[in-house]
């Protein structure tokens, strides 16, 4: 998908001031899913990562599929159940969101955070109308005084999310994929929740279809309407399009993290250069069976740059420009 996108362009980019309180901080996050194969073995989807997610900020997660994108949303929202294992902190007003009451968790799931899942759009109920659902959500989250008032409500979400009122009379059946998809969004904004996270919410949908929705969800965040946004995608051209900051996932481990425009344009993680088309993919020669630790850097076998201590151990975050961070010998460790 080719989206335009102008570097230039203020985007509303939030303050670089190291010293803003963080929205949501996660801190040596791990998560263990139990593998289907074998006896009790588990898989490690992160391997403790942290974060800061700084007031304001849209942020893009990206990396391949199985780099642990939608793993850290589904920590994010506290979704890591046993027997998957998860261990860490994900620090959002002072409480860990891993140690929160069911009543405390409820209220953060839909007031303070709320998700958008790959194919959600095909969860709207096919025998319900929209206006239907959207009064049961409105009236159970009391955020509607009555049927007539939630419809109002509902008209006006959708209103939001560029779609007319008569929307509300009609079936899932009746709508277009995309607008199925703004019709998800406008339920998931019901609650005025300070983060969205959103897992490829335009996966399904035709490109023109895609840059429409895209849009009208950039210009939710830059009138106010949306706070924070944490879009999970594989696809680099929405990244450039839609966020102000861009971390760079492989294998559970974070190996970039920087303003959108410096990691699109310079990016340092030989990784990184590679989603992006600057390096070419070239396995490196030699024994299959090399074994490496559990913590190595999980380029190290296609990496042209690999050293002995990259198959020893994971590097910490070097800073290698304003704001801009990669996880690599290159830029620290001699």
């Amino acid at each position: 998908m080719e989206i335009p996108s102008k570097p230039n362009v203020a985007r509303g980019q939030p303050p670089t001031d190291t010293l803003v309180e963080p929205l949501l901080s996660i801190r040596n996050l791990s998560v263990a899913y139990r593998s289907s194969k074998g006896k009790g073995g588990y898989y490690k989807a992160l391997r403790n990562i942290s974060l800061d997610i700084r007031p304001g900020e849209s942020v893009g997660l990206l990396g391949e599929s199985g780099a642990g994108k939608s793993t850290v949303a589904s920590a994010i929202m506290s979704l890591v159940e046993p027997p998957d294992k998860i261990m860490g902190e994900i620090i959002y007003n002072g409480k860990d969101v891993l140690k929160l009451t069911d009543k405390q968790l409820r209220h953060y799931r839909w007031n303070e955070a709320a998700m958008i899942f790959q194919a959600a759009m095909n969860s709207l109920d096919p025998v319900v109308t929209v206006g239907k659902s959207f009064e049961e959500l409105l009236l159970d989250k009391q955020l509607a005084r009555g049927r007539n008032h939630a419809r109002e409500l509902a008209k006006k979400l959708l209103h939001e999310m560029e779609l007319p009122e008569t929307i509300c009379d009609m079936f899932p059946l009746e709508l277009s994929g995309g607008m199925k998809q703004r019709v998800i969004i406008a339920m998931a904004l019901a609650t005025s929740p300070k983060i969205l996270l959103l897992d490829e919410p335009t996966t399904a949908l035709d490109a023109v279809t895609q840059f429409a929705v895209l849009s009208t969800l950039k210009k939710l965040k830059q009138s106010g309407k949306l706070q924070n946004l944490i879009l999970i995608t594989h696809d680099p051209s929405v990244h450039a399009f839609m966020v102000d900051r861009l971390i760079v996932m492989l294998k559970g481990v974070i190996v970039e993290d920087g303003p959108i425009e410096e990691v699109m344009t310079r990016p340092k993680h030989p990784y990184s250069q590679l989603l992006l088309g600057t390096l070419p993919l070239s396995p490196k020669r030699g024994s299959i069976s090399e074994k490496l630790v559990d913590d190595s850097c999980p380029f190290t076998r296609y990496c042209p740059y690999v050293m002995q201590k990259c198959r020893d151990r994971m590097p910490k975050m070097y800073s290698v420009g304003e704001g801009q961070e990669a996880a690599c010998y290159l830029y620290g460790g001699a």
